[in-house]
């Protein structure tokens, strides 16, 4: 008789990894992209002789960029070491791999299209490190990808959160505190002491200046937009954190940094931001309207104290914040727009010639003539000008002609004409006259396609009806791949003067460098189809969590820091219909985005929803 033995088939061993509490070393490296890697102000010396960006830029053959480079250097090797963290730990059983591929397949697919687009890139060397004063290259985009893998298969216990909220909690202090200083005329960085903190010992500091003066906030984002996204993104966490406060000092901090968070919204400045925690605040309203009412008095302290701050510092700036308001109401801004395109004088043509040139414009037209070494200014029947010439700057007397000032260069053989307060170089050239254009090309006029239903809202939300306009026909040459990972300031048109030069505050010679749109901006540099996975991503995330969060009550901490990160998303992604991604911002966007993915998990878990999230 035989005897036949069996194995027993064995059960996958699972391990419950909430338990485990893994050293804080290992989340250092997503810790400081979260909570220090957006303060970095840092000058970095850069040669742009003979490069693309050069030509593409503003002809600088040197910049000092102090918010953009050491950002991405950062991002990039912090990722680095984190991801080898996670490899070792993974393999050491100490972190899962969670089987979320409904996340992990777009990631993973617009990784891809980053991928693509770099090998087809116009410029190589951009698409791989970035350009000028962005650097978001393919080792930047990429990175954003693996962080927030990371940050899903990291955080696995309410322990684990709560160093996240520690490190932005941090975060927003310093942020917040650097902007009352700039809004009200102490800006740390213009300081003695700040200028020794953000500039090497070797380079020279005199004369270092940033755009933006007193009553706004670009803290150490660069710009006052992007602390428009960074507010949307902090403000709704601030609140979370002060309502999971459990003791009085977490309470006091918390509350500090709620204020602060405010006052940075409000005080930089940004619609865009506005607009993000407006949209957000609905969410906010209808999730939280249990927990608002039952916590009555913190909730009647933030509007007490959001009301005192918008009214405090309206008063301070002039009435600025409710000017810049009122421009969101956007029927009355067509209308202004439209009153202002008829009354505004309009630039028509730029024509050039081998030996003349002329400028037309809806009131009159100028032409120029060279003969050998003199130069003649006709009107529009070709009748010579009266002119006066002093120092080789020189006016026209024909009153007609009084917004025009013409300067002979001496350094190139050219002309400088300022016409309307807008500056036009024209360089003569062997083979004729040609306009000297970003990057100092010399070349000539070049029209855009356009998206006609923006045509005559060009200067909507400071000129982004122009660069929408102007982005949404390119996007047909690059719905697979794109033109580059931070591609777009070479891939755009930057010879369409006319349209430049009746644009407000815009030079003929300006550099379009990102269309103020994050979609727009990932369709063109990776691939129009790679926004879909993004979006899937994004939609996925939103809908599965507003159906976990209007099942629970926001009892425990981990749910309202959960509800609050779906919130803070929504926020940024509204604003990113008028902002671009940008390095100071984005990555913060990105780790959320894992830890609500993260903690969705957790809490639908616990629940034992069946429901797919």
């Amino acid at each position: 008789m035989k005897v036949k033995n069996e194995k027993a088939k064995q059960e996958p061993i699972k391990i419950n990894y909430e338990n485990k509490r893994l050293s804080t070393i290992y989340f250092m490296p997503l810790l400081l992209i979260a909570g220090l890697v957006p303060l970095i102000v840092y000058a970095k010396y850069l040669n742009l002789t003979g490069t693309t960006q050069s030509l593409y830029w503003t002809g600088q053959q040197e910049y000092l960029d102090f918010f953009s480079y050491w950002k991405s250097r950062w991002v990039m090797s912090l990722t680095l070491i984190e991801l080898i963290f996670y490899i070792i730990l993974y393999k050491q059983k100490k972190l899962p791999f969670k089987n979320l591929k409904q996340y992990y397949i777009p990631l993973g697919l617009y990784g891809v299209f980053v991928i693509i687009s770099t090998i087809f890139a116009k410029d190589t060397q951009t698409a791989l490190w970035g350009f000028v004063d962005m650097y978001q290259g393919m080792f930047v985009l990429l990175s954003y990808v693996v962080i927030t893998f990371l940050t899903i298969n990291f955080v696995n216990n309410e322990r684990d959160v709560n160093l996240f909220v520690k490190a932005f909690t941090f975060l927003m202090i310093v942020e917040g505190l650097i902007g009352i200083t700039q809004y009200f005329g102490f800006d740390i960085f213009q300081s003695e002491m700040g200028k020794r903190l953000i500039v090497p010992s070797d380079l020279r500091s005199d004369g270092l200046s940033f755009p933006f003066g007193p009553k706004t906030i670009y803290g150490t984002m660069f710009n006052t937009n992007f602390v428009g996204s960074f507010a949307t993104l902090m403000l709704p966490l601030s609140v979370a954190f002060l309502l999971t406060s459990k003791t009085k000092k977490q309470r006091i901090i918390s509350a500090i940094t709620v204020v602060l968070m405010i006052f940075t919204w409000i005080g930089c400045n940004s619609r865009a931001g506005y607009m993000g925690v407006a949209v957000s605040a609905v969410f906010a309203l209808f999730l939280f309207r249990k927990k608002i009412f039952k916590h009555w008095k913190i909730s009647a302290s933030l509007v007490a104290v959001l009301i005192a701050v918008f009214i405090g510092l309206n008063a301070i700036s002039g009435g600025t914040i409710v000017a810049r308001l009122k421009t969101l109401n956007i029927t009355q801004e067509i209308e202004n727009i439209k009153a202002a395109n008829e009354a505004r004088v309009k630039f028509e043509e730029i024509n050039l010639g081998k030996d003349t040139f002329s400028i037309v414009t809806s009131n009159e037209t100028l032409n120029f003539k060279i003969d050998g070494d003199k130069i003649y200014f006709l009107d529009e029947n070709n009748k010579e000008l009266v002119i006066t010439n002093k120092r080789n700057q020189i006016t026209l007397n024909d009153a007609k002609y009084s917004n025009y000032v013409i300067t002979i260069q001496e350094k190139y053989p050219g002309i400088s004409v300022n016409a309307y307060g807008k500056a036009i170089n024209f360089y003569i050239a062997q083979d004729g006259i040609k306009i000297i254009g970003s990057g100092g090309r010399l070349t000539e006029p070049k029209s855009s396609p356009f998206f006609e239903p923006l045509r005559g809202l060009e200067t909507i939300g400071s000129n982004r009806g122009y660069e929408w306009g102007a982005t949404i026909p390119m996007l047909k040459d690059y719905v697979f791949y794109g033109a580059g990972p931070d591609n777009f300031p070479i891939a755009f048109n930057q010879d369409d003067f006319i349209a430049k030069l009746n644009l407000v505050n815009f030079d003929a010679n300006i550099v379009i460098d990102k269309p103020h749109n994050m979609y727009l901006q990932t369709a063109l540099n990776t691939g129009v189809i790679s926004v879909i996975p993004l979006l899937a991503i994004f939609i996925l995330y939103i809908f599965s969590s507003l159906k976990l969060y209007n099942k629970i009550n926001f009892v425990k901490p981990e749910e309202i820091i959960g509800g609050a990160c779906m919130i803070s998303i929504i926020g940024y992604l509204s604003a990113g219909m008028f902002n671009d991604n940008v390095t100071s911002v984005a990555p913060l966007f990105w780790i959320l985005l894992g830890i609500g993915i993260s903690v969705n998990i957790r809490i639908k878990n616990h629940i034992n929803i069946t429901d797919t999230i």
